[in-house]
């Protein structure tokens, strides 16, 4: 009885802590425990903030965001969905969106949403480099290396955006130029699991085995990292 009694004292200090902050204080400290990848917590103080004010933006695009972290795609979509409703403009909410839809396989839809992020905010690389993603899985590859092309140029420190590009080269069986790419990834970031198997895939192509073992055996062991 006792023990029953001091969880439900906690219980009702929680409720008590939460009730004294706002809305937007509940997000802020959701946003600091999902960068602590504290992702239940979060998202007991994100739908506190909603019960609070479901107007709030930011609150459903971390809902989203939390979600999708835990695979669950469609409450993700749905979050991010009327994080979109409420804030046309805002470019993450949009590249969020897309991303989930392109894990749905509904890639149309996926691009209309990388688009909308673009015209929010062009300078958005992700969004430029997502939308090259999509394009390879529907296998429009000169479109798909046009926007890594573009996301590179924005930013040429994302390695995300030359492992698209050389993926998009290894499709067209281009296999030298998308070495250079993983290369050009590996720089960046040396241990990036997807550049090292990806580049194992294209020395495979050009005939170096070796070589190409040492690349996805260095990838298997960072994807266990």
């Amino acid at each position: 009885m006792r023990k029953t009694t001091v969880l439900l004292m906690l219980v009702l200090l929680f409720d008590a802590s939460m009730a004294q902050n706002t809305s937007q204080e509940l997000v802020e400290n959701a946003k600091a425990l999902f960068a602590a990848k504290d992702y239940d917590q979060a998202l007991n103080l994100t739908e506190a903030a909603l019960r609070m004010d479901g107007s709030i933006e930011q609150a459903w695009l971390l809902r989203g965001k939390i979600l999708l972290t835990r695979g669950v795609l469609r409450d993700a979509y749905q979050s991010f969905d009327r994080a979109t409703q409420l804030a046309a403009s805002d470019a993450e909410a949009w590249n969020f969106k897309g991303i989930v839809l392109v894990a749905m396989r509904r890639y149309n839809d996926s691009l209309l949403c990388f688009d909308a992020a673009i015209q929010a905010d062009p300078m958005n690389y992700e969004a430029w480099s997502n939308r090259g993603n999509t394009l390879v899985s529907m296998g429009k590859l000169d479109d798909a290396l046009s926007a890594f092309d573009r996301a590179i140029v924005i930013n040429q420190t994302y390695a995300g955006a030359w492992i698209g590009k050389g993926i998009a080269l290894y499709y067209q069986k281009r296999y030298q130029e998308a070495l250079a790419m993983y290369e050009k990834a590996l720089q960046l970031d040396p241990n990036n699991s997807i550049a090292l198997y990806n580049k194992g895939l294209a020395l495979q192509k050009l005939g170096m085995n070796k070589e190409a073992e040492e690349a996805f055996r260095a990838a298997e062991l960072n994807q266990k990292r």
